[in-house]
């Protein structure tokens, strides 16, 4: 009987599920054999990876399951990962898992991941194909198709999306996939691709867009942009079925079979990499390199296989497999999940528990590299683990050997923690101990220091010892604190600064050698003087580095004889502790610095300093230590001494991620009085006032040392400067109205920082009555009210102005009134009296002048104001009345200036009579000599100025020929009083004055020589020479 792939396929499936039960009954037995074979052989049970640190992620850590099928790294960084149970996404700190698609169906097992050109996410395995867009997970209904059973997924060149399942291949083009963007996922049609029947294992595209298809047939090509398909490699053996494939261009192409070797096709000629017990699982390219899971390691495949990391011992159950885009490897089990990350610290094994202890290294004149531990014990490395040396004695009988060096002669000098100072030549171990010499004080010596002449200075309890290493008696001198101690300080190192300049420090601070005493001395600008200081270096660039114990570490430069603090670095500018325990500048003058469970690496830029942490997480020890120092050898590499082991890494190798970390916001939640309401994706991010308390959360992925991610934000229109956090959650309470971008980015564990700045702006609008259109309403209100209140203001102010006006006027001719009365009976008896006289001819010509004058005055009564010639022509008429009644006995001029114009000013009318009068009757009537009155008009500052003089008698003495007379008391002149009060109704609003000056002139003998009345008036024209001033 002929069989086609597909009885293939399904035979194929019932030896899989026989197998898998056979399996499941055999396991627990497997297991316990395993565990039992580890026992017995405790140090093959784990594979060492040198290069790389292992991470191990289980259910414990949130996985979803550890049963896992495929992984997948999309753009934004994330890992995503199929398993038995549905699908997890991993940021670097948790994980998402999803198990239900949108609808509360269980989404199974996922075999298959793929992203698509617009960062949807494809789902595929048993129950269908699904897709992941705004946080939920769609099915895709086919037209008229059952959900296949999907086994791969691919996106090509042009974005179309490859499914590849249990009998055919299909091809989801472009349109199809923007259909289900626009939220269409029922009524898919497909169909087989190019009628090929297989089943589709796997999938995999070269740079050219060309696709290849791992199948029972072998693996299969479809050209780029053609609908059809050619077999690339035809399987001798269907039931061995191609399970995974990778191509870096048509002429190279890599596979692996279910029950085989991986294999390669150079330009169509199969060779297969001899593996023995060794399985190819998974294929995967990286970088323009193929890699290949196998059931022991992953190895680079080129023209052989190199083997990258072994998993042998962690897990027999490797299925796939994935470097991201910082270089960490990343393993998918039936066990969980494991990552690899590669680091430059190596780590050693010691032969025993007793030998972790290390706290000196010395590299001898012929390189061979000597590490000091306790018991007196030296030690050396050899093939990556630490063990006692076999020709070296234990330089002491029980202590530690805490310093080591090597005099020109070869022999080895080691200080002890209480055992004093031995000497190794060769052959013969000597011991010098406390009081063997007069200059060996104390059995403590911390360090040996060597100096230029070949001597060394040995750090003690209780001062320095120099040791002269070529002399038969080497202790050759001592030098003891200046300053007296109940207990002496340790110390710990030496430092020079010049040449025969020395500084030693300790527990108890800094001392310079000087006169052979230690004297104390301090750091200017440290405000702690006994600091306990652990190191002293110096750089390249003439700066000290001093570590201490609890103060961080110090920059520093000697200037003038003395340490002058530049800068100080601890917690608060990124360290991991304030405890500095060694401090080492490398050969790229980077410092290093050692706390207890990390190390630092500053490097000093132009504009700042970058500091970087390094922990267990990146190949560290593991374990808390008591001390540790940092020593260089003569190639460059850095030692760290612990009294849990050794590590080291040559500066070069440290391997920086320059790649910066992915920002994204989880959510963004406004809430205040209302409820909080998630305005991550709005269409408008306008919020209401009392929703003014804004909270975000937010993740940079970077999945080498996510915990290492610092974040800087700030709201751009309210902080100029940056703010750092290690957290991921930032609230913002009670903002006030106003336009705001947070701003955010974040660094690496390199502190490598992203380039630009995730931004997200909103805007809380005020309260309506803080508003702009409520205060336009309310200014415009105002506005009106204020514009009403000053009409209603104006129009009572004009109302006053007018009521004050006809008040004005009718007291005007109120006295007007009683000044026409006073005119006519002063004028009547005039009459009068030229009529007793029997002066006939005079008195018709009186009668003639005062009738017309009279006229005058009638015609003008009625009048506020007149012209200043009208008032003339009366005043005229009235002097000429004046001059008939005495005869012409007194002479009057009228004077107006140039510029002054009777025609256009206005003048009350009747206003200067009274004054004239007053200067006839009482100055000019009693003079019997040349009797004179002159009137003259002038203008100045918007006033008319009337002036009236006579030569008279003057006022004293007219005053007193008034009150000789027979009844005086009974009369009183009204014209005058009534002109004056008429003057005062003159004032005017715009400040200027109408007033009324009488001044006495006096001759050179003080005599009284007539009278001035000076009338001063704001002065008035008439509106036609207003008009007539316009229109010129």
């Amino acid at each position: 009987m002929k069989m086609t792939p597909g009885d293939v396929t399904i035979n194929s499936i019932n030896i899989q599920q026989t197998t898998h039960s056979l399996l499941r009954s055999i396991i627990p037995s497997i297991l316990m054999l395993l565990i039992g074979t580890a026992a017995l052989f405790p140090s093959q049970a784990i594979a060492q990876n040198r290069e790389y640190v292992l991470e191990t992620f289980g259910t414990r850590n949130g996985l979803l399951s550890p049963k896992i099928y495929t992984l997948t790294q999309t753009t934004d960084h994330r890992l995503w990962i199929g398993s038995e149970l549905g699908v997890s996404i991993f940021d670097g700190y948790a994980f998402k898992n999803i198990q239900y698609s949108s609808s509360n169906t269980a989404i199974g097992r996922i075999l298959a991941i793929a992203e698509d050109s617009s960062g949807a996410v494809w789902l595929g395995g048993d129950k269908g194909l699904f897709v992941y867009m705004n946080d939920s997970i769609i099915q895709i209904q086919f037209y008229k198709r059952p959900p296949l059973a999907i086994e791969t997924l691919l996106t090509d060149k042009r974005g179309n999306l490859w499914v590849g399942e249990l009998n055919f291949l299909h091809k989801l083009m472009t349109s199809q996939i923007d259909s289900v963007h626009r939220h269409n996922y029922r009524n898919i049609r497909t169909m087989p691709f190019a009628g090929l029947k297989e089943r589709a294992y796997s999938l995999a595209t070269d740079p050219g867009g060309n696709i290849y298809m791992g199948s029972h047939g072998g693996v299969f090509v479809f050209p780029e942009g053609k609908e059809n398909f050619s077999i690339y490699w035809n399987n001798p053996d269907p039931y061995n079925y191609v399970n995974g494939v990778a191509a870096l261009n048509p002429d190279s192409i890599y596979f692996n079979t279910h029950d085989g070797n991986t294999s390669r096709l150079i330009k169509r000629k199969f060779f297969s990499y001899s593996q023995p017990d060794m399985a190819g699982r998974f294929l995967f390219t990286h970088n323009k390199n193929s890699y290949t899971v196998t059931t022991r390691e992953i190895s680079h495949v080129g023209s052989v296989l190199t083997p990258i990391v072994s998993f042998e011992g962690i897990t027999n159950h490797a299925h796939v497999a994935l470097i991201d885009v910082e270089e960490n490897i990343w393993i998918g089990t039936w066990e969980g999940l494991q990552k690899f990350r590669r680091t430059a610290f190596a780590r050693y094994d010691h032969a025993s528990k007793e030998h972790e202890e290390v706290f000196s290294l010395l590299e001898t004149l012929d390189g061979e590299l000597l590490f000091g531990s306790n018991r007196g014990l030296v030690l050396k490395s050899e093939n990556d683990s630490i063990k006692p040396h076999s020709t070296l004695p234990p330089l002491f009988e029980r202590a530690e050997v805490l310093t080591m060096q090597q005099s020109a002669d070869g022999a080895i000098w080691a200080g002890s923690g209480y055992q004093g100072i031995s000497r190794f030549d060769g052959k013969v171990l000597q011991s010098f101990a406390e009081n063997s010499s007069p200059f060996l004080l104390d059995n403590n010596c911390e360090a040996l220091y060597p100096l230029a002449n070949g001597k060394f200075f040995a750090c003690t309890e209780v001062g320095v010892t120099l040791i002269d290493p070529l002399s038969s008696s080497p202790m050759s001198a001592h030098y003891n604190f200046k300053k007296s101690y109940s207990r002496y300080p340790e110390l710990f190192g030496c430092y020079e600064t010049s040449p025969g300049q020395y500084w030693f420090y300790g527990s108890q601070g800094l001392y310079q050698l000087r006169d052979t005493f230690l004297f104390e001395d301090s750091i200017i600008g440290m405000p702690v003087k006994s600091l306990y200081i652990n190191r002293i270096i110096a750089d390249r660039k003439g700066n000290t580095w001093i570590a201490t114990q609890g103060m961080g570490l110090l920059k520093c430069r000697f200037e003038n004889g003395r340490f002058r603090l530049v800068k100080k670095f601890d917690k608060t500018i990124g360290l991991p502790s304030d405890n500095s325990l060694s401090v080492l500048a490398d050969k790229n003058d980077d410092i290093w610095l050692g706390d207890y469970m990390s190390i630092s690496r500053i490097s000093e830029r132009s504009s700042r300093d970058e500091i970087v942490t390094f922990n267990e997480q990146d190949g560290l020890l593991s374990t808390y230590y008591q001390t540790l120092k940092l020593e260089q050898t003569r190639n460059g590499t850095v030692w760290g001494l612990t009294t849990m082991g050794v590590f080291s890494f040559h500066p070069d190798s440290i391997n920086n991620n320059r790649l910066a970390p992915i920002l994204r916001f989880e959510s963004v939640t406004a809430s205040g009085t209302e409820p909080a309401a998630n305005i991550l994706n709005p269409t408008k991010r306008d919020l209401s006032y009392d929703q003014n308390s804004i909270r975000f959360e937010y993740t940079a992925i970077s999945l080498s040392d996510p915990f290492k991610i610092k974040y800087a934000y700030r709201l751009k229109e309210a902080d100029s400067n940056w703010t750092f956090t290690n957290e991921r959650t930032l609230n913002f309470s009670s903002l006030a109205p106003g336009t705001y971008t947070f701003q955010l980015k974040a660094s690496n564990n390199s502190n490598v920082w992203t380039d630009a700045p995730l931004e997200y702006s909103f805007t809380i609008q005020p309260p309506f009555w803080k508003s702009v259109w409520f205060r336009l309403v309310g200014a415009a209100a105002i506005a009106s009210g204020v514009l009403l209140l000053f009409k209603r203001r104006i129009r009572l102010v004009r109302d006053k102005a007018a009521i004050r006006q006809q008040m004005t006027e009718l007291e005007g001719k109120a006295l007007r009134a009683q000044m026409n009365p006073h005119f006519i009976f002063n004028s009547l008896n005039a009459i009068q009296k030229l009529i007793v006289v029997e002066d006939m001819e005079a008195s018709y010509n009186y009668l003639s002048k005062f009738s017309k004058l009279l006229r005058l005055v009638l015609d003008n009564s009625d009048k506020n104001l007149i012209s200043l010639s009208q008032e003339l022509e009366m005043n005229k008429l009235y002097l000429e009345l004046e001059s008939l009644r005495f005869k012409k006995s007194f002479s009057y001029t009228i004077d107006l200036n140039q510029q002054t114009d009777p025609e256009i000013i206005l003048i009350p009318s009747l206003l200067l009579q009274p004054f004239i009068e007053n200067a006839i009757w009482h100055g000019l009537m009693h003079k019997e000599d040349d009797k004179k009155l002159l009137i003259h008009f002038s203008e100045k500052d918007g006033h008319l100025i009337t002036i009236i003089e006579d030569n008279g008698i003057g006022r004293e003495r007219s005053a007193l020929i008034k009150a000789q007379k027979l009844g005086a008391q009974y009369f009183n002149s009204k014209g005058t009083q009534l002109s004056e009060q008429r003057i005062k109704l003159l004032n005017t609003n715009d400040g200027r004055i109408a007033k009324v000056e009488f001044v006495d002139l006096k001759n050179h003998e003080q005599n009284s020589c007539g009278t001035r009345v000076i009338i001063q008036i704001p002065l008035q024209k008439s509106r036609m020479y207003d008009k007539d001033i316009a229109g010129r």
